[in-house]
């Protein structure tokens, strides 16, 4: 952000915490609050997982992406690897297929095709960050995310986990650690391939809920998106060993509880609550009575593109 939209979001902060008698009747979310989960040992057999990854383009990510999931310190057995791909230009689906092929040991593998016809990795030509093409990119992520779901549902796993195909590291322990939280949903805090700074800023806990003023100054296309921090808190990933409360989440290394999704928790591919895609189902799974939570000192690195 150039230093005048930056002072600008810093006066507009300002006024909106200064408000006399704001009015909430566009975001009327109540943020609720939920008991802090508590860690414990996992059982004996652990969980099984579905590991659900959206793919497109990435035949030069899959060899690294295959590397994390063999990695990673959990029973084969106990988990189902499926991926979903679509509307890409490369190899990436024999790529897959062939990935796939070579995974021995689990409880299952498979891989689902899905075109949207669409560039779904930015909803159009153009900058991938641009604040109006986000409704129509993160619908098609929303609906190819539905699309895992259903199929990890059918596996009978009792949690999905959600995980970007150009991630740079996870703990072979991630997943591990996660699942003693036994959190409806959770997840690891995502940062750039370097460790340099915060890169999935999708996951935040509100500080504050989202008047009529500022939904009116900061939503485009019917999402609210508003700059960087504002009223949102991104939790520390080198803070105490506490777990953190979240309003939304991102879905770079996202666990989920079968019971949020029996419940009728799904990725919104139209704004709820003037939010779509992973922001969107937080909300909703809070809705239905379930919270969303950070790992402490989970942390794993995206890839750089």
């Amino acid at each position: 952000m150039g230093g005048l939209d930056d002072l600008r979001a810093r006066w507009a902060r300002f006024a909106d915490a200064r408000q006399r008698a704001p009015s909430y009747t566009l975001f009327t979310h109540a943020l609720p609050g939920f008991p802090l989960p508590r860690r414990a040992p996992l059982s004996d057999p652990p969980p099984v997982v579905a590991i659900l990854t959206p793919c497109k383009n990435a035949m030069r990510e899959l060899p690294g992406y295959a590397a994390l999931i063999r990695a990673l310190d959990y029973p084969k057995d106990r988990l189902h690897w499926t991926l979903l791909e679509g509307d890409s230009t490369d190899a990436t689906r024999d790529a897959a297929n062939a990935m796939l092929a070579e995974a021995r040991g689990y409880a299952g593998t498979r891989l689902i095709r899905l075109d949207l016809g669409l560039d779904h990795a930015t909803g159009c030509t153009g900058n991938r960050t641009r604040a109006d093409i986000q409704r129509a990119r993160r619908a098609g992520i929303a609906r190819c995310r539905n699309r895992l779901l259903e199929a990890g549902m059918k596996t009978g796993a009792e949690y999905l986990l959600f995980v970007d195909v150009d991630m740079a590291a996870i703990p072979p322990d991630a997943l591990c650690r996660a699942l003693e939280w036994r959190a409806p949903i959770l997840a690891a805090n995502c940062l750039t391939h370097d460790g340099a700074r915060i890169f999935d800023r999708n996951s935040f806990l509100y500080t504050a809920p989202v008047s009529d003023r500022s939904a009116r100054r900061y939503v485009t296309g019917g999402l609210y998106q508003p700059p960087t921090g504002f009223f949102r808190h991104y939790p520390d990933p080198e803070g105490p060993e506490e777990i953190a409360p979240l309003s939304c989440v991102g879905g770079t290394f996202l666990l989920i509880r079968r019971d949020v999704i029996a419940a009728g928790a799904d990725f919104p591919e139209t704004p709820y609550q003037l939010h779509i895609e992973t922001e969107g189902f937080a909300l909703k799974a809070a809705d239905l009575g379930f919270g969303s939570f950070m790992a402490p000192r989970l942390v794993v690195r995206h890839g750089p593109n």
